[in-house]
């Protein structure tokens, strides 16, 4: 194994934006992510996974962790009856493929959400209905002093939300899928890719929606729209003005850009209508919104 020093994590996140990471490596199996994990906490350091760099930002002044790329055995799909057996680092779309090609259902939801499998775990991750939590039958977590096969009510899954924390990774995972013709996934998927690419910027560079939906009548992206945020643009980074839950980067974007759109947007939501938006992203580095 080889761990690199100061690699920047821009080129790893779909926005495009973050610095330096103080150590990162690349890991193909079960064994290199307990090792690479112990070696982390022997130099005192943190540890977290960048998977395809959705629904990350990292901050602009570097990242004192040791980052993680899962590949090689760690990124396989496997087929066995209902269940797919696939790696924390394959991507959704690869895994999705391979359940379409063995006539199996209840993954089409995942060709909304360019991350990995790992990814999707970790955050419950879902769309148009439906999340891991429905179709995951376990994963396998791995921590610095072990690993262990977890359901989805010990990972304390909920929207979009686990109780995983840095520092375990998610090598492996299991979902429990269901008969269904070729045909008829490879029709829905085409469907919610239409209605993606309507309503979503998925010709820009973003990380994905920014806010959790609140327990309100309208989305955090009709409440952002509402207070007039489409188009609002801070330094490089703008709120899309195809969907006011997007941040695009629209020219040469820092992650301190994305950081103040997202509290000058949470400010006007509170303003506007009593609530305290939650964001979706996750956060790699020092990185905080300001208390409302």
């Amino acid at each position: 194994m080889k761990i690199e020093e100061g690699v920047e994590l821009a080129r790893f996140t779909t926005l495009g934006t973050g610095g330096r990471a103080r150590a990162f490596a690349r890991l193909e199996s079960e064994a290199e992510a307990a090792e690479l994990l112990q070696w982390a906490e022997e130099h005192s350091l943190g540890a977290a996974v960048v998977g395809l760099g959705s629904n990350l930002l990292a901050a602009d002044d570097g990242v004192d962790r040791l980052v993680l790329k899962l590949g090689g055995e760690l990124a396989t799909v496997e087929v066995d009856g209902d269940l797919l057996r696939v790696g924390g680092g394959a991507a959704n779309a690869v895994a999705l493929h391979r359940a379409r090609a063995a006539g199996l259902g209840g993954f089409e939801f995942a060709c909304a959400i360019p991350g990995t499998i790992g990814g999707g775990v970790w955050m419950n991750g879902g769309a148009y209905g439906s999340d891991f939590a429905g179709v995951l039958e376990r994963a396998l977590v791995v921590t610095a002093d072990g690993s262990g096969w977890l359901t989805p009510a010990e990972l304390g899954l909920s929207y979009r939300h686990s109780e995983l924390r840095h520092g375990q990774v998610v090598v492996r995972a299991e979902l429990r899928l269901r008969p269904r013709l070729p045909d008829e996934i490879k029709a829905e998927v085409r469907e919610l890719n239409t209605r993606r690419k309507d309503a979503q910027p998925t010709n820009r560079r973003t990380f994905g929606s920014v806010f959790k939906n609140p327990e309100h009548e309208l989305s955090a992206g009709r409440m952002l729209e509402a207070c007039g945020l489409k188009g609002h643009r801070i330094g490089g980074a703008q709120i899309s003005p195809k969907h006011a839950n997007f941040i695009e980067n629209a020219d040469g974007a820092t992650t301190a850009d994305a950081i103040a759109l997202m509290a000058e947007a949470r400010r006007r939501a509170h303003e506007q209508f009593g609530v305290r938006l939650v964001h979706e992203v996750e956060f790699l580095g020092e990185l905080e919104l300001p208390q409302l």
